[in-house]
Order: structure tokens, then C-alpha cells, then sequence
């Protein structure tokens, strides 16, 4: 038989876990390869493990023989998929490894806003209460909320979103689920996204990245909200107009927000939200997904993918 010829390009994000074939290959992984690595150094593979790296036409024409793309991810943004189905090139993705992880960084960053954490936190670090002379040190600029009976909108039904709803439903949250921006209709079990706005203690987004909801929250859509509700972002950083966010957060028109992603991911180190220093913004390195069960869940299902399409079964293929 002949050997598949597999590379990873990014098993940093793999953790130590290992690669079991059934079947003979010449396996080749890099730890983290810039893009530019990636056109020059894999070349004529079969199988590509792609994490984040953008896999377009320069990628495939150096691959001609490319059978399979094998994402480490559940999103795809970053793959020409018309371009694979036009050369019969599968791609699949990973789905099911991190519900419940992802859904409880996404209420971790919640907890932490409403309870504002934060500040709090750093009071004490800092020396605020032990100078005070106070058994109890508290401030009015940094009120500290309930979750119970407040409302939770949820912006995506999939998995991570569902598993957010059980959580805050536990925490006695009244919990609704809004439609997609600029729908004519609204589908039953969900709620036009404008009102999903102006009622939302709480707004969250678990909803892929598209040309149609790209900064789907902004100057216009900030401004429906109440002053007093928090955002979580735990999907793309793209769903949000940064500028416009700033913006809210400083003048008092959202209370808080909390995000696992940014628009450019690493930040740069002159990023406006990084250098704000405003105390009610909370960000993660988008690190939601990355428990080491969530991690050992990839590579299972990720090898599974690769021996299932192939074998020629479909399985979790996108294209």
C-alpha cells in the first residue's frame, strides 16, 4: 500500500498528544509555521492538519496531489473552499470536542464582568481594602450584579450556545436564543435580533463569521442596547466593530465586555482595547477551547476524520 504522505502545520495547538494511523504514511509536523513557511516547506502531501494557516490556491497548487484537509478547528473562513471542491479536495472539521469547554469560558468571562471581578480583585492586590479600614471594601463605580432573573441572549443554537443556555438556566437566567441580523423573518424559538438587543442583560456570540454578520454589532446596534448589560464574545473577533465598541465602553453605553477573540489575532501591542486600560473590558487569548480534554477530543476526532474520508465515508466533511 502506498504511504499518505501527512503534515501538521501547527501542533503547537495539539498539545503532546499523539498521531495513530491505521495505515502506512510519512507523517511530517511543525511546531508553528508562519504562512510564508507554510507556501515554501510543505510541498506534494496528500493530507494537510491545518489549525489557523490560510489554505488557498498557492497551497494547493503546491500540493497537486492533495486528497484530504483535515482542520484542527471548527470554523473553515480560512480555507478557499470553493476552490477544494472545484479540485475534489475533502474538507472536514472538527465538531462536538468543546461544547461545554467553550461554554464555560464564555461564563467565566460572564461571572467575572457582572461581579466585576476585576477591580475587585486588584483591590486587593493593590492595597485598596487594607488601607481602607474597612472589613468590606466596595465602590460605586463598580457595582456587582446577580445573574439570577437576569436575561441571557444567546446569538447562535449550536452546541457551545445550548450548553451556555443549560449553565445559565442553573443560575436561574431567563435565556433566549435571537435570530440572525438582517432576517426578514424570525424563526420560532428565536427572537428578531433587534429586540435580542434591547432586552439582552447579557448578549452572547456563538455564531461563525460571515460576510453577513460581520460587525454585526456596531455604533447602530450598540446604541439599542441597555447601559447596563455586558457582551461575550467567544466566537470571532470580526462579529464586533472594535472602534465602535470603545467607543460604547467609554462613554457608559454597554457595561462590559468579554472576548476569547480578537479582529487580529495575535493583537497588536498598540491594540485600542489592549491599551485602554478601562477595567470592565476582560480578554483572553483565545483559549476557550483549549482544555486538555478538549485537546485529546480533537485529536480523536481528528484522526477519525482522516481515516473515515480516506476510506471514502463522509464524515464531518464540509466540502
Amino acid at each position: 500500500m502506498q504511504h499518505v504522505r501527512i503534515t501538521c502545520t501547527e501542533k503547537q495547538y495539539l498539545g503532546n498528544q499523539t498521531f495513530r494511523f491505521n495505515f502506512p504514511v510519512n507523517y511530517t509536523e511543525f511546531e508553528k509555521l508562519t504562512q510564508q513557511q507554510f507556501y515554501d516547506q510543505v510541498k506534494d502531501q496528500h493530507v494537510l492538519i491545518v489549525n489557523d494557516l490560510k489554505v488557498d490556491q498557492q497551497v494547493m497548487d503546491n500540493n497537486p496531489e492533495l486528497q484530504l484537509i483535515a482542520l484542527c478547528s471548527t470554523g473553515f473562513d480560512h480555507v478557499d473552499i470553493g476552490l477544494a471542491k472545484q479540485r475534489n479536495i475533502k474538507v472536514c472539521n472538527i465538531k462536538g470536542y468543546a461544547g461545554d469547554t467553550v461554554a464555560e469560558h464564555a461564563f467565566l468571562l460572564m461571572l467575572n464582568l457582572v461581579k466585576n471581578l476585576q477591580f475587585y480583585q486588584n483591590s486587593v492586590v493593590s492595597g485598596l481594602w487594607s488601607d481602607s479600614n474597612c472589613f468590606c471594601y466596595q465602590d460605586h463605580h463598580f457595582p456587582i450584579y446577580d445573574l439570577k432573573d437576569k436575561t441571557l441572549v444567546i446569538v447562535g443554537r449550536g452546541e457551545i450556545g445550548q450548553s451556555l443556555a443549560l449553565k445559565a438556566q442553573a443560575f436561574g437566567m431567563q435565556v433566549f436564543f435571537s435570530e440572525r441580523p438582517n432576517q426578514e423573518g424570525c424563526r420560532e424559538g428565536y427572537i428578531p435580533f433587534q429586540t435580542a438587543l434591547q432586552i439582552a442583560d447579557v448578549l452572547s456570540l456563538h455564531c461563525s463569521l460571515n460576510a453577513d454578520n460581520r460587525h454585526m454589532l456596531n455604533q447602530e446596534t450598540l446604541n439599542l442596547m441597555k447601559p447596563n448589560s455586558f457582551i461575550i464574545n467567544v466566537s470571532r473577533g470580526g462579529l464586533v466593530n472594535e472602534h465602535d465598541l470603545l467607543i460604547a465602553l467609554r462613554t457608559g453605553r454597554i457595561a462590559g465586555y468579554g472576548a476569547d477573540a480578537m479582529t487580529q489575532e495575535p493583537p497588536p501591542r498598540d491594540n485600542p482595547l489592549l491599551k485602554s486600560g478601562l477595567p470592565n473590558i476582560l480578554l483572553t487569548p483565545h483559549i476557550a477551547w483549549a482544555s486538555e480534554e478538549a485537546k485529546q477530543r480533537m485529536i480523536e476526532i481528528l484522526v477519525q476524520n482522516i481515516h473515515l474520508n480516506l476510506d471514502g465515508i463522509d464524515h464531518n466533511r464540509i466540502v
